[in-house]
């Protein structure tokens, strides 16, 4: 009997590849959008140490140079929020988009399976044919040496 060859192993391996390939992508594009939200929480968190100490500021009396000084210096981090949130949205798009490359590298590849798979069956199919063409084979010689060895 002949091995089962897959005549489409090298679109298979291509595909595999496209599909880790996509999965790797996806994944940095999360590591990225983690790193984006880390930084976003660590501005949030400045903002409110930022507003606590302005309002020590305010509170403790102070001139308007330095009152000047706090709000230019909360708007700097109001700035940095917005850009981050901006660069949040960014990863989240690339995020998107990662999972639906992967997604379709997954389907690729999923296509070629199921093909091989269906080959593979076939021929097993073939396989138990001839098999079963070799047991009556077999069998026809045997019934056909029986009745010449009573015949004689």
């Amino acid at each position: 009997m002949k091995a089962f060859r897959f005549t489409l192993e090298a679109v298979r391996t291509v595909r595999q590849r496209q599909e880790n390939d996509a999965l790797e992508e996806y994944s940095r594009a999360l590591l990225n959008r983690q790193q984006v939200l880390d930084s976003l929480e660590m501005i949030d968190a400045r903002i409110g140490e930022d507003w606590s100490h302005i309002r020590r500021l305010l509170a403790g009396g102070c001139n308007a140079a330095h009152a000047a000084q706090a709000h230019h210096f909360h708007r700097s981090l109001e700035k940095q929020r917005d850009d981050c949130v901006a660069a949040l949205g960014r990863a989240e798009r690339r995020v998107q988009s990662a999972s639906h490359a992967m997604l379709a590298a997954r389907q690729q590849r999923e296509m070629v399976d199921v093909y091989c798979e269906k080959q593979h069956a076939a021929h097993r199919r073939l396989e138990a044919r001839e098999e079963q063409k070799l047991l009556d084979e077999f069998a026809v010689r045997r019934v056909t040496a029986i009745h010449a060895s009573q015949t004689s």
